[in-house]
C-alpha cells in the first residue's frame, strides 16, 4: 500500500518534460463532446481503406499520443532537451537509454502555449518483433482554444521470417 501511494506522489511531481499526455486528455473530453466528424484513410500494405464518421473512440484513436508523453517518472534522466521553449520543444532520447519514444518535438502557440504541431517517434524492438511508428498531430486556434484537426501515424512491424508490413492511417477532423 505505502509503494502505490508512493507512486502516486512521484506522478504528482513537476513536469520535467512538455506535458503532452495532459494535452491530449483534454483534447479527448472535447472531442467526445463535439463529435465531429473525421475522414481517416487507413493503408496497410497495398489495401487502402477510407471512411468518413462521428462515431470515434477518440481515446483509442489518440492512444499513441498519450503513450508518446515522457514524462513519465522512469524517463526523467533519459532525454536530452535538445531545444526548450518558449514556443519549440524538442527532446531525444539520450544515448543508452533503451525507450520506446526515441524523440518528441512539440511546437506551441505563443499565446496558448498549448501544441500546433506534435511529432514523435515511438520505436519497439525485441528478437522476434521491431515496429516504428512516426506520430504528426496538428492542431488550429478557434475561438482562442486549440482543437486538434489532423494527425497521422505512418510505421511499419517486422516479425522475425515474416516480410516488413507498412501502414499508415491519417485522419482529418471538422470541426
Amino acid at each position: 500500500m505505502a509503494s502505490c501511494r508512493q507512486e502516486e506522489a512521484r506522478d504528482d511531481a513537476p513536469k520535467v518534460y512538455y506535458d503532452l499526455k495532459g494535452f491530449i486528455e483534454n483534447q479527448i473530453v472535447y472531442l467526445n463532446e463535439k463529435k465531429p466528424e473525421v475522414r481517416k484513410t487507413a493503408v496497410l500494405g497495398s489495401k487502402r481503406d477510407l471512411s468518413k464518421t462521428r462515431e470515434v473512440d477518440w481515446k483509442k484513436e489518440l492512444e499513441l499520443f498519450v503513450q508518446a508523453d515522457i514524462n513519465k517518472p522512469s524517463y526523467r534522466q533519459s532525454y536530452e532537451m535538445v531545444q526548450n521553449g518558449p514556443l519549440h520543444y524538442e527532446y531525444r532520447l539520450k544515448p543508452g537509454n533503451d525507450l520506446p519514444v526515441a524523440y518528441l518535438k512539440i511546437d506551441t502557440d505563443s499565446v496558448l502555449k498549448q501544441p500546433l504541431r506534435v511529432e514523435a517517434l515511438i520505436r519497439t524492438s525485441n528478437k522476434v518483433y521491431n515496429s516504428e511508428k512516426k506520430l504528426v498531430l496538428n492542431a488550429v486556434k478557434r475561438d482562442n482554444l486549440l482543437e486538434v484537426n489532423a494527425y497521422e501515424v505512418d510505421g511499419y512491424q517486422k516479425l522475425i521470417f515474416v516480410e516488413r508490413k507498412t501502414f499508415s492511417v491519417h485522419g482529418q477532423i471538422g470541426l
